[in-house]
């Protein structure tokens, strides 16, 4: 087995790799021999040291590079603050201090994750970069490799750029100068093999360019606006940037994150429990709705401003049960039923470019909620295990809850009563009441969407997108629009998104893949 010394690091914006080059001159000018900042002496940020197989290196830069098409360190700005300086003999090692921002320490931890099935817990220094001069490598500088886990992560995390060695006098100069704290930007993730004193000595992998975050979705306009928009509400210093409290993401869901036809999801659970119910209680059969459902006449269910008969048939099925006994039914069939048309479980039909631009707002901060006119008990089951949005951001249709106390213990019944409709002009009401902020960011793919989107984008104080997903693909997945056979009906907002710069997805054309491959 080879063992090879890597470190796995941000490579600095120009301002700073410039403003690192100049002290190291003048580091070199009181220690010539002292290292240059060169091809050989790259200027970095470390984020892990370690020892691995050489053997596994391929898998260890797929490993980080995963990690990097949910987290986007080159979205992320740091101050530097000032130098510091590590004893060495009668000299000392200086570099430029970086802010541990949250953001780096999160990705840092996963990276010390993503690498750790790869990991040698005790190298030598024939694991490193040779040196120019064929010495030996210092042990404190393979000490350094073997303890970096822990006494350099987590909390004792100190992001650094290391800008050479010189002597005392010169050191303690530079350290009683004042220091303009300046901002610093990653613009890549490289792998290196290390070499003496921890440099960067050797380029083993470019991990930015596998980490594109949003990898289904083609080049093109949308993709772009994507990039930049998030690019400049999240860089600090910029007229555009966001707080983070202001930074709410929300996404209808049917058509949106998943299918909606040949019907949406949740009306496919409600018949099934209708055809299962119908049995022990037939007196559902005199239903006018009921029998549209179970004769296939959807376009029975789909009549009325709000698809009244739809949520009559929704409200049928789900009332009575509690909140427990729906969740077990939801999970039950989710188990067991499959989509008609693809074959796989309904939750399996997420769309990977949407799930793909779900972690990239989260990675920058966002809070991604969805906002749908689909039940919201009926998403609340799975939504975490499915998008990664925990159940207290759901907005969705309600009906009212009952709380009863029985001898098993406390209870929530569901009713008939009270229904809201979260769709239209409903969507903003639910927004102001359970988020109580506007949105920055709105998804959605039906003219239902159309008062979300606008209560987003319209004369909002904070830099707002709007974007809209158009079904064209008939052969991966449905093409649909003014016509639908089912809900997502979409005229009014197509039309209006020009004049309101929002940005249209073409499926066909704007995502490499529809749905997760395997």
């Amino acid at each position: 087995m080879t063992v090879i010394a890597i470190n796995v690091l941000l490579d600095p914006d120009p301002a700073t790799v410039a403003r690192a080059l100049a002290t190291n001159a003048r580091l070199r000018e009181n220690y010539p021999d002292g290292f240059p900042l060169d091809a050989n002496h790259v200027p970095h940020i470390t984020l892990l040291q370690r020892f691995v197989r050489r053997e596994d290196l391929a898998d260890v830069a797929d490993a980080v590079a995963t990690v990097l098409r949910t987290e986007q360190p080159a979205q992320w700005t740091s101050h530097a603050t000032g130098y510091y300086d590590l004893a060495y003999k009668d000299l000392g090692v200086v570099g430029i201090v970086i802010e541990p921002t949250p953001n780096l320490r999160r990705l840092q931890q996963k990276i010390i994750d993503a690498v750790a099935p790869f990991a040698v817990e005790q190298g030598t220094g024939e694991a490193f970069a040779p040196r120019a001069d064929g010495g030996a490598i210092n042990q404190s500088t393979v000490d350094y490799v073997n303890n970096f886990v822990g006494p350099c992560s987590g909390i004792n995390y100190y992001p650094h750029l290391t800008v050479g060695i010189g002597k005392r006098d010169l050191i303690e100069a530079l350290k009683a100068e004042p220091f303009e704290a300046f901002l610093s930007q990653p613009v890549s993730v490289s792998l290196y093999q290390v070499g003496e004193h921890g440099v960067a000595q050797t380029k083993l992998y470019d991990l930015s360019k596998t980490a594109d975050p949003l990898a289904s979705w083609r080049e093109g306009a949308a993709k772009q606006a994507i990039l930049a928009y998030v690019t400049k509400v999240t860089t600090a210093g910029s007229a555009d940037f966001l707080p983070l409290a202001e930074r709410i993401a929300v996404f209808d869901n049917d058509g949106c994150l998943w299918p909606e036809q040949p019907l949406p999801f949740q009306v496919a659970f409600a018949i099934d429990e209708l055809k299962r119910r119908i049995v022990t209680e037939p007196q559902l059969a005199s239903e006018p709705m009921v029998q549209a459902a179970l004769s296939g006449d959807f376009a029975k269910l789909l009549e009325g401003e709000h698809f009244d008969g739809l949520m009559q048939i929704m409200a049928l099925t789900h009332a009575g049960m509690t909140t427990e006994e729906f969740r077990d039914a939801v999970q039950a069939w989710l188990t067991s039923a499959q989509h008609p048309r693809f074959n796989k479980a309904y939750d399996e039909l997420t769309y990977q470019p949407m799930q793909e631009l779900l972690r990239l707002l989260r990675a920058n901060g966002f809070k991604t909620f969805i906002v749908s006119g689909g039940g919201a008990d009926f998403m609340r089951v799975w939504v975490e295990r499915v998008y990664g949005i925990p159940p207290e951001q759901v907005i969705g249709s309600t009906a009212r809850t009952k709380f009863e106390l029985r001898d098993s213990g406390p209870v929530l019944t569901k009713t008939l009563d009270y229904l809201f409709v979260n769709d239209k002009e409903g969507k903003p009401v639910g927004i102001h009441q359970l988020i109580g902020r506007r949105p920055t960011f709105c998804c959605g793919n039906s003219d239902g969407d159309l008062a979300m989107l606008q209560y987003t984008t319209i004369n909002n104080p904070w830099p707002s997108f709007g974007l809209i997903i158009h079904h064209t693909d008939s052969e991966r997945e449905y093409a649909y629009d003014s016509f639908t056979k089912s809900t997502g009906k979409l005229v009014e907002a197509l039309q209006e998104a020009p004049s309101r710069g929002w940005v249209v997805v073409d499926m066909k054309q704007d995502w490499k893949a529809i749905f997760q491959a395997g």
